[in-house]
């Protein structure tokens, strides 16, 4: 039986991102979508995007900016503790660090990449430092954090991707994602991995950050939205 998984990731509070996504997810009539985090943080709606992911994601990792407000880990997130509440909270801190399932025969592992890793996992790593994200025996390896697409294949290994950001993409200011595509079976089939960019109201998003002037660091996260070009690299433990 073919199946097809939406793979999507940092909606980050933008809920003009997040109804693009809806849209398009209804119209390729797409209902499996697992989210490989930070559902929350940088945009001014985490609340909203929250909600969204929990009603719609069959699957949701934990990100960095999920780990660190769930835990308050920094002393100015207080608007987002004040937005979620003590109960999306406690969420944020139960969520896995990873998921792995089988497709078209291949191991795949989803994780967010911070905080199962200590730094970025930028697309120019080594191959030698990549394999052990594969180990024992995975031949997929899907990741988020760097809000920009990509896939490589390493060496010996298999297949490395990175779905884009769906509310804070960098790069290209569009919503990003990524859609497998695959077999059931145990065998080994054809797989695709298919990177999927849609415009979305990038205005309404800016008005609703500038609409929210206790939200930390808004100008910055508007700045990223308007150009997709990182504006935070002073603010140490965040992307």
């Amino acid at each position: 039986m073919i199946r097809e998984i939406a793979v999507i990731a940092d909606l980050h509070g933008n809920v003009p991102a997040v109804q693009a996504l809806e849209i398009d997810l209804n119209r390729r009539s797409i209902g499996t979508v697992y989210c490989l985090g930070d559902i929350v943080g940088k945009g001014p709606s985490s609340a909203e995007t929250f909600d969204w992911a929990f009603q719609h994601c069959q699957v949701i990792v934990q990100g960095n900016w999920d780990y660190g407000i769930g835990e308050k880990l920094f002393p100015n997130d207080q608007f987002y503790y004040d937005q979620l509440g003590s109960d999306r909270m406690q969420k944020l801190r139960d969520l896995p660090k990873e998921y792995s399932f089988t497709l078209s025969g291949r191991k795949i592992r989803l994780i967010h990449g911070r905080p199962v890793m200590q730094t970025l996992l930028t697309p120019s790593a080594s191959s030698e430092s990549l394999l052990p994200f594969f180990a024992p025996d995975y031949q997929v390896v899907g990741y988020a954090d760097v809000h920009r697409q990509g896939m490589r294949m390493v060496d010996t290994q298999g297949i490395l991707f990175n779905t884009g950001a769906v509310g804070n993409p960098l790069g290209v200011t569009m919503v990003q994602y990524c859609i497998l595509r695959g077999d059931d079976q145990d065998s080994e089939a054809p797989l695709d991995i298919n990177f999927v960019t849609l415009p979305y109201d990038r205005e309404a998003a800016v008005r609703d950050t500038e609409a929210a002037p206790l939200l930390p660091n808004g100008a910055l996260f508007s700045t990223e939205l308007k150009n997709g070009i990182y504006a935070r690299s002073h603010l140490k433990g965040k992307k």
